[in-house]
């Protein structure tokens, strides 16, 4: 018998912006945790236009990590209003970060990166990969705010619907404490964060002690919520 373990979810984006909640969203993922301790997330996306921006994204990643949470690799194919945008895979070892992508808006394209450190976390743009970034939050430092530099992108823009190509961009994370919160899914025991950003709202998450996605919320010009409503194991 086979010793990984799957686990899966889904969950939907919703958004008051128009002074009532409605769906503009939603996202299928899953886990694989391996016996060498990597794990494989996959996820689709679908975003409806008028809320992040005036277009529609559909999106496929299958992404990495090592037992530790740092990327390994990453696959990321993106459609938008219906036509493909681009595609292209991310790839990382200790001291360079590498990207071949083919774009609708730049063709083909050869990145590769050399790295003073090793690459803590890769933001694909599925939701339940945000989450991943909470892993470079160091709890055995006393501050509650940290700053977080260089973190890696494959799309600067809020829906990541460009690239996908290698860019980075920075942060700041905050700790709020423990919560018990319920969603569809369930009610679940989580850790609660804030990425505290210049150029995009402020963005709440809400996780299990082993990373996994149970809520973030997104105040400004989104106004939206995203909820996990499923939740299976193996």
């Amino acid at each position: 018998m086979m010793k990984h373990k799957n686990i899966r979810g889904k969950i939907i984006y919703k958004s008051n912006k128009s002074g009532k909640w409605e769906e503009f969203g939603r996202e299928w993922w899953s886990i694989s945790r391996h016996e060498d301790g990597q794990q494989t997330l996959r996820a689709h996306c679908e975003i409806e236009p008028g809320v992040v921006a005036n277009r529609s994204v559909l999106r496929d990643v299958v992404y990495t990590f090592d037992k530790d949470f740092k990327p390994i690799d990453c696959f990321n194919r993106l459609h938008s209003n219906g036509k493909f945008l681009g595609s292209g895979w991310i790839n990382f070892t200790n001291d360079i970060a590498e990207c071949e992508a083919i774009g609708l808006n730049f063709g083909r394209i050869s990145q590769k990166r050399i790295l003073t450190e090793k690459a803590l976390s890769l933001g694909a743009h599925p939701v339940s990969c945000d989450i991943l970034h909470l892993t470079r939050f160091n709890h055995s430092l006393k501050q509650k705010i940290q700053p977080q530099k260089n973190v890696w992108m494959t799309s600067r823009e809020h829906d990541g619907c460009s690239g996908p190509i290698l860019e980075t961009i920075s942060f700041d994370i905050e700790y709020s404490g423990k919560k018990s919160i319920t969603v569809p899914a369930g009610t679940f025991e989580c850790n609660h964060y804030k990425f505290l950003l210049s150029d995009h709202p402020t963005e709440e998450l809400w996780c299990t002690d082993d990373f996994l996605f149970i809520k973030i919320s997104v105040g400004g010009y989104m106004a939206a919520e995203f909820d996990l409503v499923e939740l299976e194991y193996d």
